[in-house]
């Protein structure tokens, strides 16, 4: 998933960097802390907990603002930060919604994540 993001749509669009952001960093830290630290459970997912979900979009959020920073500093991306910041909050809150969902007998989210990061940030942003 991450390379199909990539290939498709590396440095012009912000949709990649975000995509592979929530994949990578906010999936990954919310693994860890909610290992750690997540005792209370989320109601309808048993296996998810309320502490990995916040941090999966907190995190998420800022490594995909931190990315999105990097490549336009580096003049890849040319972006409106106002409208930017409420875009990827809304992208983060749909990827920890969906890694939150209980449908890991039916789709991994592994693959469900990056789709759903994708399909929002492609809607969101438009390119």
């Amino acid at each position: 998933m991450l390379m199909l993001c990539a290939l498709v749509f590396w440095r012009e669009s912000p949709v990649g960097v975000i995509c592979l952001a929530m994949m990578c960093g906010g999936d990954g830290v919310a693994d860890i802390i909610g290992r750690k630290y997540g005792s209370s459970k989320i109601p309808y997912n048993q296996s998810k907990s309320w502490v990995g979900s916040i941090s999966m979009f907190v995190s998420g959020f800022i490594i995909s603002i931190g990315m999105l920073y990097y490549y336009s500093a580096l003049g890849y991306l040319q972006l409106d930060w106002g409208y930017t910041m409420h875009r990827v909050a809304f992208i983060s809150l749909v990827a920890t919604v969906v890694e939150s969902l209980p449908i890991t007998m039916l789709i991994d989210d592994n693959i469900s994540v990056p789709l759903a990061s994708m399909l929002a940030a492609y809607l969101t942003f438009g390119h």
